[in-house]
């Protein structure tokens, strides 16, 4: 019944990443050919990347609660359960990640632990990342300045793992799972977490701004704009989790961040564009891991059997 209700689940996830593709087709080509190619293909490039840094922070907070996981195996867990995020709703990566677990012999709740916490933590990342504008809009106003304050609120669960681990006791509860749920671990490991997250962020929100530049004159300051409001738009995405991927809350917030800049056809170009390279991306990093991880299983197992 497990083998059977995963199949049915990743069927559905590449169901609704298929309905995104389909749903833009009649204006891909052109999009690409506006854009350009070899934007278009350093846009993925920054998106695997910043994806892959991001793993590395799950990683780390995940080998701080006692599971060490080799890159291959956790890359794997890590991007292939997230295809859950393309579905309605926020617990199915945390409900894959446990599924993956049984199969790797670990602690299921352990994972489903991890990956909750690490969506905490990432979403502290961003918006840390997500003032980096402050200083280029606030020559316009010094109003924006009275976001800086959001830092020290965003750095109470990274100083206070104890709130951290509340928040991710309430998110084991939400999964049913019986008994104490895992402590968090020591403050230098979810440092080291955020760090790694918030460099992901930084990364791929460049692509963002590189998407842009083929529409408008780039330079710092609407290149710090431009990655700002694309981190802060996708930590919307992640607020509505009842929406696949944050789909529709993230395009939304983008458009009102660029609409000053981007006549209406350029913000449709690059916000709809912006989305399918990320999805092809997430789709990349999905089978590069489970094939590098079924290659290095099989290595394993054939050295095993010569040995024996």
């Amino acid at each position: 019944m497990l083998r059977i209700g995963r199949l049915v689940g990743y069927a559905v996830v590449l169901g609704f990443i298929g309905y995104q593709l389909w749903s833009t087709r009649d204006d891909l080509l052109d999009n690409i050919a506006r854009t350009g190619p070899g934007r278009c293909a350093l846009a993925v490039v920054l998106a695997l990347a910043g994806s892959f840094a991001g793993m590395l922070g799950w990683r780390v907070l995940l080998a701080g609660l006692g599971t060490r996981l080799p890159v291959v195996t956790a890359s794997r867990v890590y991007f292939v359960a997230g295809l859950g995020k393309y579905l309605p709703g926020g617990l199915w990566p945390a409900l894959a990640h446990a599924d993956l677990a049984r199969r790797l012999r670990e602690p299921p709740g352990r994972l489903a632990a991890a990956f909750l916490g690490s969506v905490t933590l990432s979403t502290v990342a961003g918006l840390i990342v997500g003032l980096i504008a402050v200083p280029s809009l606030a020559q316009g106003s010094g109003l924006w300045w009275l976001l800086v304050p959001l830092l020290a609120l965003c750095l109470v669960p990274v100083l206070s793992p104890r709130l951290l681990t509340s928040l991710v006791g309430f998110g084991y509860r939400l999964l049913r799972r019986t008994g104490e749920p895992p402590a968090l671990p020591s403050r230098g490991v979810v440092v080291r977490a955020v760090a790694w997250m918030a460099l992901g962020w930084l990364i791929t929100g460049v692509h963002f701004a590189v998407l842009v530049s083929a529409f408008a004159t780039v330079d710092w300051a609407s290149a710090s704009v431009a990655v700002s409001a694309f981190v802060l738009a996708s930590v919307a995405g992640i607020v509505a989790f009842v929406l696949p991927a944050g789909l529709g809350a993230r395009e939304l917030i983008l458009g009102l961040s660029i609409g000053f800049a981007l006549d209406k056809p350029a913000v449709v170009t690059v916000v709809a564009l912006s989305r399918v390279l990320l999805t092809l991306a997430d789709l990349i990093l999905a089978a590069a891991a489970q094939v590098a991880d079924g290659r290095r299983t099989g290595v394993s197992r054939r050295s095993a059997d010569q040995e024996a």
